[in-house]
């Protein structure tokens, strides 16, 4: 569980860049098939960022789906 940086994408894009790409690779290299995330800087910063093509969900949506909700 670490920050994606999304507090500071508008000032320094680099930054935040830089630590979505380390959370998608951690994810990546434990064998994750998507991130899903609470926090809505989070999925933003995630999907705009990073580098590796993991998806990014925010944890209502994977709640709709398991609730059959489409």
């Amino acid at each position: 569980n670490e920050c994606c940086g999304g507090y500071v994408a508008m000032e320094n894009n680099d930054y935040a860049t830089k630590k979505c790409n380390t959370i998608c690779t951690s994810a990546t290299e434990m064998g994750a098939d998507a991130i899903i995330t609470a926090c809505p800087l989070c999925l933003y910063n995630l999907k705009e960022n990073a580098s590796d093509g993991l998806p990014v969900a925010y944890f209502t949506e994977l709640l709709a789906e398991a609730l059959g909700v489409k």
